[in-house]
Parts: C-alpha cells; structure tokens; sequence
C-alpha cells in the first residue's frame, strides 16, 4: 500500500456540510469522499489530455493550422453534403 500523507487545506463550511451529508448517507468519510473526488479529477483530466492529444493529431493529419481552415473544411463539407442529396 502506497505511503499516506496528511495534507490540511481550508475548504467554505457550505462545502463541509456538503462532504458531510455526502458522507453520512453513504456511510463513509470525509477522507473517502475527497479521495474520491480527486481521483476522479485526475482520471477526467488525463482524458481531456488525450482527447486534445487526438485532435491534434487529427488536425496535423487533415492541415489544419488556423481556425479559417477549420471554416473552409466545414463549407467544403458542408457544400458536398448538399451535392450528394441533390441540393444546391
């Protein structure tokens, strides 16, 4: 098991009782519920990084460089999109 540190930070009271009642309905503790809750920022944040990782490389693949690229591909596509139903 990983070595454990205390870390002491102030949090407003609203959010105490919140943690609280969060903890009292689900019969655990304060320490549970913020590592959980950091836990899951972490896990979240990891994911946005390699969505943006993704679209990078996405962007890199397709020559985007600016957003008026993003613009012209979206009307190119949007322009065939209309061509292949028989509009415009």
């Amino acid at each position: 098991m990983e070595e454990e540190q205390t870390v002491t930070f102030s949090l407003p009271s609203t959010m105490i009782r919140e943690i609280d009642l969060l903890a009292k309905q689900g019969r655990t503790t304060r320490d549970e519920i913020l590592r959980s809750a950091l836990d899951q920022y972490f896990r979240s944040q990891e994911a946005w990084k390699e969505i943006f990782e993704r679209g990078e490389e996405w962007a890199k693949e397709l020559g985007i460089r600016s957003e008026e690229d993003v613009d012209r591909l979206i009307h190119e596509f949007r322009k065939e999109q209309a061509t292949a139903k028989g509009g415009l």
